[in-house]
């Protein structure tokens, strides 16, 4: 097998970069397997790269880790999904080595500390999950509209500001958030039939169960069931909003009094989401504007490495 790491230079700091490199070369020194480690040089270069060493290199196992943030395995899913399908088929895998701030993916299948541990990735087993592909593109976790996504836009505005400590941007960008407390007005078109309109604080479509740096939001996802996790919350003060934080971010939400009243939660194969006016989606920790989303689950389409400690432990626990 061929180790391809594709490194984004404007993740996270240039000491940690620089020290990830110097690991991963001494691990796959040590271990004597055939490597290489790549620079990004623009947006997107890494997908790039991916389709090009496939292309030029058709009779090898081949494992893509990426490493950076959500971001990169926004990048790293539409590289996978833009190979040959027999490529697709288990030759080609694609890891996470979490260097990036929020680092929300991982967390589906293990710790941060055994995506980081080189060692374990190399010996990482390739795990087939969902997709949610989405107006001819992909992404592996989630697209979220309204709140959550305007935390995103605050918090990568807040990052470049030089009095901003690391750890800091993601509250500071919630406080400012709640006090626009923004909404959005949608309508959402199910598989079966069902539409909801109206405006909604935030609405989210996942396949994977956290967003915003820990948040267990879609705390029923599986990301091998073939489903779309989907929740909208309703219109709700910044009173009731706070006291509802909480178990949000647990995961522990739904089922309750509360969410009985403000929260619509639904599971499905396919659904469309149309916005009154133009607003912005945050898809796997990017945003963009969009008028029209039409999403659907692809099931056990994707070939996800897991490090052998990780896999372990969610062994079994994937639907």
């Amino acid at each position: 097998m061929r180790h391809i790491f594709i490194m984004n230079p404007n993740a996270g700091r240039r000491k940690e970069q620089a020290k990830l490199k110097a690991t991963i070369q001494s691990v796959c020194d040590e271990a004597q397997v055939s490597y290489e480690i790549y620079e990004t040089k623009c947006k997107d270069d890494g997908m790039a790269y991916m389709i090009r060493t496939v292309k030029a290199d058709a009779d090898t196992q081949l494992r893509f880790y990426f490493c950076g943030g959500d971001g990169s395995v926004l990048e790293a899913a539409n590289g996978f999904f833009a190979l040959p399908e027999a490529d697709r088929q288990g030759r080609v895998s694609v890891g996470v080595i979490p260097i990036g701030t929020g680092n929300d993916f991982i967390r589906n299948f293990g710790r941060a500390e055994d995506f980081l541990n080189i060692k374990a990735q190399l010996n990482g087993t390739p795990v087939q999950i969902d997709a949610i592909a989405f107006n001819n593109r992909y992404a592996a976790n989630m697209l979220n509209i309204g709140f959550d996504c305007q935390v995103v836009k605050k918090v990568n505005q807040l990052r470049g500001h030089f009095l901003m400590r690391k750890g800091l941007a993601y509250p500071v960008g919630v406080a400012l958030t709640l006090i626009k407390h923004p909404h959005t007005r949608l309508k959402l078109t199910f598989d079966d039939g069902e539409t909801y309109e109206g405006r909604f604080l935030l609405s989210f479509i996942a396949n994977g169960c956290y967003c915003g740096g820990g948040f267990k939001s879609a705390s029923e996802a599986k990301q091998d069931d073939g489903l779309l996790d989907v929740m909208m919350v309703k219109p709700i003060s910044r009173t009731r909003f706070i006291s509802m934080v909480g178990k949000y971010k647990k995961g522990t939400l739904l089922g309750t009094r509360v969410a009985e009243k403000y929260i619509v939660y639904k599971q499905c194969k396919s659904v469309t989401v149309e916005a009154a006016a133009q607003a912005d989606v945050c898809i796997d920790g990017e945003v963009e504007p969009f008028g029209k989303l039409q999403i659907q689950a692809e099931q056990k389409v994707f070939y996800f490495s897991v490090p052998n400690q990780a896999a372990s432990v969610i062994k079994g626990s994937l639907s």
